[in-house]
């Protein structure tokens, strides 16, 4: 199959039963979206397991799928509601980095807070100055977690500290953003969840 063809391409040629287009969106998006979704989880069995079912589901429903414009951020909203159904099903609640909220997040897909934060001045601004108000410790950790991908277990031993010390740090770190940025929500025109938190630290930390 030709390489240079676009995503948009190849998402047609996969609404029209073509294997080879399936197999090349795998290989166009498997980094980034693993890479999503074990920062946003901390559970990189649970990614590919997530993304791998997500493919699958897109085969069998190959002839009823839309016709999208930004492959990338549908994919992501698809993957990012199959580790949400197994995280809520139990299967792995206990290895998840962050608790969601579903019922803050139930009307906001992940597509929705891609589309809106990108561009979002009002944001980048407000959690800039929250997270300038961070100690450098919870600063340095939640780059080591959100940027450089590191679990918990690698983070302790980069810091020197215990595991748990580790998550807590991150913990009260992210509650503390999520705080400082409750107050600004109506300029924001976003509900602050961890959701938001964490699509938002990815994108500043790029």
């Amino acid at each position: 199959m030709n390489g240079n063809l676009s995503t948009q391409a190849y998402w047609r040629q996969l609404r029209e039963g073509n294997t080879d287009a399936l197999s090349a969106l795998y290989q166009l998006h498997y980094v980034g979206l693993i890479n999503y979704g074990v920062k946003l989880t901390g559970d990189r069995d649970l990614a590919n397991d997530s993304f791998t079912a997500v493919l699958l589901e897109l085969w069998e429903k190959r002839n009823t799928l839309p016709d999208v414009t930004n492959i990338r951020s549908y994919l992501i909203t698809c993957l990012h509601r199959k580790m949400l159904h197994e995280i809520e099903s139990g299967k792995r609640r206990n290895n998840t980095h962050l608790q969601l909220n579903l019922d803050q997040e139930a009307e906001w897909s992940h597509e929705d807070y891609i589309l809106a934060i990108e561009g979002n001045d009002e944001l980048s601004r407000c959690l800039t100055k929250a997270f300038q108000q961070l100690t450098q410790r919870q600063q340095q950790l939640l780059r080591m977690k959100f940027f450089d991908n590191l679990d918990y277990e690698h983070i302790a031993l980069e810091c020197g500290i215990t595991k748990r010390t580790a998550y807590n740090i991150i913990y009260d770190a992210l509650k503390q953003l999520k705080q400082e940025l409750k107050g600004h929500e109506q300029a924001i025109g976003l509900p602050v969840s961890e959701m938001l938190l964490a699509v938002s630290l990815l994108l500043i930390f790029q």
